[in-house]
């Protein structure tokens, strides 16, 4: 049976991996797809916030600085 197209752009396998780095010893398909479309969301999130920061001091290009100010903004509105 052919597997269904991906509806993330994220693989899954690598989630896989990333929950068995973990220390988890058995990981469902539809358990990393879950984790596959949350990274994706937040990486969405703070690849907007690091636009505006990028646009904001009049470049079009994202840098490391923008993502990790843009993560560290993240951070501190959605974490406790």
């Amino acid at each position: 049976m052919p597997r269904k197209k991906s509806e993330t752009i994220i693989p899954v396998a690598p989630v896989d991996r990333l929950i068995r780095n973990s220390g988890a010893e058995r990981v469902s398909e539809s358990g990393a797809a879950a984790l596959a479309k949350i990274l994706e969301e937040l990486g969405l999130e703070i690849a907007r916030l690091a636009e505006e920061m990028a646009k904001h001091t009049g470049r079009k290009t994202i840098k490391e600085e923008d993502i990790q100010l843009a993560y560290k903004t993240w951070k501190k509105t959605k974490l406790p």
